[in-house]
């Protein structure tokens, strides 16, 4: 033991063998632990960071992955909006066909032998995509002929709905009840978009 309190640092070349080599491992793992501690702690950092990075892109890459699997069917479903799209404008009137539109109304009513009072447009009420057109119809006539008259008004090529019936009945005449009806109908125009 007092061997070792002898040695003088100065003079470390000449020490013995096993205190060299002791003092040589001391430095070598002082220098190692700050070498790990100040340059590879960090990069440890960065690496549990950049595998966090890859994982947030593998997940991205995965989710394109699927996307652009389904963009084809994407791409079909689109296409069918699309047709059903222009199948349900073409089924709206233009300006210049809601004349005709109401006439064709008209005839309807004539041809399932009912009488109309009143049919006239009402006020245009406008919606976020589309307007919607009323038109007020007050007729008289038969149950089966208001029905038949519904009918008719519903296979137009042109979309009619009618709604607010208030069908009352008048009289009875020769075994058959005369009935009147008051109906809002109502079409609709495509609102360009602006």
């Amino acid at each position: 033991m007092s061997d070792w309190q002898d040695l003088d640092l100065d003079e470390i070349t000449e020490w013995p063998l096993i205190p060299q080599c002791v003092v040589a491992l001391f430095l070598a793992l002082a220098m190692g632990t700050a070498g790990y501690w100040y340059w590879l702690t960090p990069l440890q950092e960065e690496l549990a960071r950049l595998k966090h990075t890859e994982q947030e892109l593998r997940q991205q890459v995965g989710k394109r992955a699927s996307q652009v699997a389904a963009l084809p069917k994407v791409r079909d479903q689109i296409e069918a909006l699309e047709e059903r799209y222009q199948y349900v404008v073409q089924q709206l009137p233009e300006e210049e066909e809601l004349a005709s539109l109401l006439s064709g109304v008209n005839d309807i009513g004539v041809r399932n032998g009912l009488e109309f009072q009143r049919i006239e447009w009402g006020p245009r009420r406008e919606h976020p995509l589309y307007y919607e057109l009323p038109i007020n119809i007050a007729l008289t006539g038969r149950y089966v002929n208001i029905g038949q008259f519904a009918e008719s008004v519903a296979r137009l090529s042109r979309i009619v709905t009618l709604n607010d019936f208030d069908l009352v009945f008048l009289r009875q005449h020769q075994n058959q009840e005369t009935l009147s009806l008051k109906v809002s109908a109502s079409t609709y125009r495509f609102k360009a978009p602006k």
